[in-house]
Order: C-alpha cells, then structure tokens, then sequence
C-alpha cells in the first residue's frame, strides 16, 4: 500500500473536494502543487465549495506552522460491491472496486459503463450516471430500478451480461438471494461477528377500504405479516455487514492503550487476580464462539478479557489481534462508508480498512449469515478466489 506524509493527505483532501477523488494519488498531489498559489481563486468551481475551503485554510495554516484538527475525508470505492467481492472471493469484481490493485484508481461505474459501450456500440444510449444507479440498486437485488434505466429490453439483457462477467460471484449471490426468502417468517435474523443483533421484520402492504361523506375510499398501511416472496435480503445482509466494518474501525482505531496494556499483562501472566463478572465472560465465550465460526474475530472481545476467562481463548490469537491495531490510537468519524481523521493518521485508516475487508475475504461470514437465514447448520459456501485476501491488504484505492 503506498503512503504519504500529513501534508500529503491534506493536499489529497483538497484535490479529492475539488473533484479530482478519482485521479491516481500522484496525479492529485500534481494537480494541487501546479495549483497551490491560486487554492483560494477556485473554490466556487470546487464540487465541495465548503470542504475544499475549509482544507485549503487548514494547509495554509499548516504552512505557518499553526496546529490544526482538520480531518481528512477518505470514501469506500463502492463499498457494497467491495463487500461482494470479499464475502465471495471474486476477484474480478474486487478490481473493478479496488479491494485489489489493478495499478488503476477503479471506479466500478465506469468500468460497467464502458463494458457496455463495448457490446451495444453506437446502439448505447446510457450514461454513466445512469449505470451508476442501475449497478448500485442491482447489488441489493432491484430489478425495477435497472429496467428504469435501460428498458425491459436488449440494454438491460446486455447489463446482467455484463454484470455477469465482470462481477460473476458477486453477481451470482445477488441473484441467489430471492431464493432465501422464507415466505411463512414474520422476521429474517442473524448474529454478526461482534455479536451484533439484526432483526429484520417482514412488512407487508394492507389495504382497508371505507366510506367517507358517502364516497367510497381506500388508505395503505403496513403491517408486520409474512409476504410470499421478497428482494430486501441482499440489501440488509450488506447493510448489516457495513454496520459492523463502521463499528470495528472504531474499535480499532480509537482502541484504549490502558485496556491493551492490561491484556498484555494477562497474557504474560503478570496479572492473576480478577472479579467475578459472569456477563462479562458468557460475552468472550459468545464472541469466541463466533469466531470459531466464522474465522472474524471483532476487536470487541479485547473489552471483555480478563484473567478469569482468558483461558476461553487461544492467547496467539488474541496477540495477533492487539499486534494489528494502529500504532497508535486516533479519532476516526465516519457516515457509512466515509471515514475522516486526522491527516497524520492516514496511512493507519487506509491499513484498517483494507485489513476488514481482507478478513472478510479470509472469513465464513456470508456463510453463516444464510445459514441463520435459513435455519441450517449444514450450509457450505465457497469463494471463487480463497488467496484474494492476501492481496487486499495491500490494496492502494480501497478507500479513495
């Protein structure tokens, strides 16, 4: 993964919320220094007037030697169809969404975009806008929102080719997951890796008729009732899985030192003495339990050690976990898949981030979220590519 010093990042920032996020890093950093001297002059033309403002006045505050608490803006390429790519081992789509270097900043619109031009020719008439809406509500099982956009005719057949071909795994599990659907449930559940709750209810469409001044008239509400078939499953499973990568990279970056410090001294055995706390230990068992089956461990369990219950776990396990926090702990802020922090801490976000969607890529996470779907301990899911999550960790536009 190539890194850069706190200016760096800063001048990224500036570059990225003037427009230029999908550039190659060296190719902001180029643009900003053939524009450093007139920052000022371009803000009107910025695509985020406001945060391109308010960075160009903290590099130059920077450059006078004052301290600063601008944070860096750094967004997922895409990150539901990079949680696609991991969960199934498709490299394929991982490159189109940069959870694997291509040597490119990928954009996974744009790539479909063009895949399309290529088959239709003069006869496209889509834009790459345009695709970016069909792609991104197709990944969550919409059918209504692609047809929309090209029709219930050639140009959408030739979109699920593409989508075909250039995401096969990704894709092939979108469409598998209609299927899941369990028409007499009132509710789809499952249990994340830290141990994360979701209860999803089933709602259904109920229409009540009545008369009103002797005319007659109708009103819809909805009402939790089991429905015969539905498309949200893709949706929430993603949804729920980008819950937990927000919550784990506030776990791991923003971890406590004193906490660490603590488990390092159980493990070396220097601290013996403990309380009784039986919540505290059923919560390591469960989220060991967890790991064992699904082979994440969440940074969670890190709150919940303690001599007395140390021995639920493998020690080289939990010392790899600690190993792979930052070096040191850092504010980080995040809205979905947009992460900020401080322009120092950069390369550190960047690493946590490749280093979930690489254990994800290594884990039986999807497995074991449509085992609970479906009630069934014997569900086996494979990955096109078990080795791509070697190659995540050194992805250079994962977050961009």
């Amino acid at each position: 993964m190539e890194k850069f010093t706190g200016v760096q990042y800063l001048k990224i920032d500036i570059a990225n919320n003037f427009g230029h996020d999908k550039l190659l890093w060296s190719e902001r950093l180029a643009w900003f220094d053939q524009n450093e001297a007139s920052l000022e002059m371009l803000v009107r033309q910025a695509d985020s007037p406001a945060l391109f403002y308010a960075g160009v006045q903290a590099y130059r505050a920077v450059k006078r030697g004052e301290p600063i608490g601008y944070m860096i803006s750094l967004d997922a390429t895409s990150s539901g169809l990079q949680l696609l790519a991991a969960l199934t081992g498709d490299r394929k789509a991982a490159m189109l969404c940069n959870v694997v270097n291509t040597g490119e900043r990928a954009d996974a619109y744009t790539g479909v975009y063009k895949a399309m031009l290529e088959i239709m020719g003069g006869d496209a008439k889509v834009k790459r806008d345009d695709c970016k809406s069909a792609v991104m509500t197709a990944l969550y099982g919409s059918k209504a929102e692609p047809k929309r956009v090209f029709g219930d005719g050639p140009a959408y057949r030739n979109f699920i080719k593409v989508m075909q071909k250039e995401a096969p795994a990704a894709w092939e599990l979108n469409e598998a997951m209609p299927s899941f659907w369990n028409p007499t449930a009132l509710s789809h559940d499952w249990v994340m890796p830290d141990n994360f709750h979701v209860h999803v209810k089933v709602m259904d469409a109920v229409s009540e008729n009545y008369h009103f001044l002797g005319e007659p008239m109708s009103f819809v509400r909805n009402v939790n009732a089991p429905t015969q078939e539905g498309r949200s499953l893709g949706a929430n499973t993603i949804h729920s899985l980008d819950g937990m990568v927000v919550r784990e990279m506030a776990r791991r970056c923003m971890y406590d030192p004193d906490r660490i410090n603590y488990i390092k001294e159980i493990l070396n055995g220097t601290i013996t003495n403990d309380t009784i706390d039986p919540d505290r230990d059923r919560l390591v068992n469960t989220l060991w339990a967890h790991y064992l089956k699904t082979k994440y461990l969440s940074a969670r369990i890190l709150d919940v050690l303690s001599p007395g219950n140390i021995g639920s776990v493998d020690p080289d396990v939990i010392r790899g976990l600690i190993e792979s926090l930052p070096a040191k702990p850092f504010t980080v802020i995040s809205i979905h898949d947009c992460f900020r922090c401080l322009p120092s801490y950069g390369n550190d976000l960047r690493q946590q981030y490749n280093l979930q969607l690489s254990m994800i890529a290594k884990s039986t996470i999807l497995q074991s979220m449509i085992g609970q779907i479906l009630g069934r301990d014997d569900v086996t899911i494979g990955k096109l590519d078990y080795d791509m999550w070697k190659d995540v960790l050194e992805a250079d536009y994962a977050l961009s």
